[in-house]
């Protein structure tokens, strides 16, 4: 099958590398408006345009958006009108009623249609199923992430007009991740402080929690400590270790009998039984590398293409159809809404 890139940057790229590993793609079509990706995705062997209805035009079985957030749905239409299988970054859109629009149209025309939301398919996620399923910590009751962003944020690329909201393009992941372990909440709040880095152009530090059904609750913290560092890691250089350059998070699930985290500058998660022994003392009782036995932790990149682009060839809908993505969209904007109202519950419609 031929699988085409639209805004083949560097997220783009990474997409356009894992997909041609995979058995049942034989060519990668990059395009991009703008002739600096498309030389460094042509340095890496990738035929390349600089229009859309030239990719489309060569016929693709399905295509990957990742362009910024503003362009998803004038990159995706075009797309539909043609009955390509769309697989887009996320967020789904930019706007609600944007992404509201996009899964109307696919479901009617029967298109598959999917939200770049790799978490669910990271090792951490595989990980931390099999540990809650074999019944050592009990059920799921809490879950709470902690985000240091770091890598750098040029001035513009973080505006409310490129990305629609700090929910919308950095703490998407999180909501959808709650809703995949707990399923559908009953309200959000949030909140933030002055911003501190003028040029990141929206909400820099965030507190968030989400209620669910049976008192699960969902708490994110995300704060952009290291986001000044324009330039990338010292010297500029963009390709620093994640802990010299600040992006890091943990995410920990906590059970009715214990709890499992994972570090993200480890890749390990830890398996914390609570006050089981005769001295009443919780327990570390396994700490495992992620990596060695489920895979890419965190951003599963190419499980994800691969699992959508596999269904694609097989007449099958995606595992995780946009029309589920629309629901932790409609919880983003719920968010964004708590962020307007000075940090309120903001609850289903």
């Amino acid at each position: 099958m031929r699988v085409g890139i639209i805004g083949c940057g560097g997220m783009g790229l990474h997409h356009a590398v894992e997909v041609r590993e995979l058995d049942l793609v034989d060519e990668v079509v990059c395009c991009d408006l703008a002739e600096a990706p498309r030389k460094q995705a042509e340095a890496k062997g990738f035929p390349t345009t600089a229009s859309l209805e030239e990719l489309l035009e060569a016929a693709p079985a399905a295509v990957i958006v990742v362009t910024a957030p503003a362009a998803h749905a004038a990159c995706i239409r075009p797309c539909f009108e043609r009955g390509v299988s769309v697989l887009t970054e996320k967020p789904l859109a930019a706007t609600l009623d944007e992404s509201r629009d996009l899964v109307a149209i696919a479901g009617r025309d029967g298109i598959p249609f999917q939200v770049g939301f790799e978490l669910r398919y990271g090792g951490m996620t595989r990980g931390m199923r099999e540990i809650v399923d074999s019944g050592l910590i009990g059920e799921p009751r809490h879950m709470s992430l902690v985000q240091v962003s770091g890598l750098k944020a040029k001035p513009g690329y973080m505006s409310r007009e490129r990305t629609g909201g700090i929910f919308y393009e950095k703490l998407c992941h999180q909501i959808d991740i709650y809703r995949y372990w707990f399923g559908e909440p009953e309200a959000v709040i949030a909140v933030a402080p002055p911003i501190v880095h003028e040029h990141y152009g929206v909400e820099d530090h965030v507190l968030s929690c989400l209620k669910f059904p049976g008192g699960a609750v969902g708490n994110i913290t995300f704060i952009t400590s290291r986001a000044a560092n324009t330039g990338g890691g010292p010297d500029g250089d963009p390709e620093v270790d994640h802990s010299v350059r600040g992006h890091y998070y943990e995410m920990i699930l906590t059970c009715a009998r214990g709890s499992v985290s994972f570090d993200a500058w480890t890749g390990r998660l830890e398996v914390v039984k609570f006050n089981h022994r005769e001295d009443r003392r919780s327990e570390l009782v396994d700490s495992i590398d992620v990596r060695s036995r489920w895979g890419e932790p965190s951003y599963a990149v190419g499980e994800q293409d691969g699992d959508f682009l596999r269904r694609v060839a097989a007449g099958e809908p995606p595992q995780f159809p946009a029309s589920d993505a629309l629901r932790s969209m409609e919880w983003v904007e719920r968010a964004e809404e708590s962020l307007r109202l000075g940090g309120r519950w903001v609850a289903a419609d």
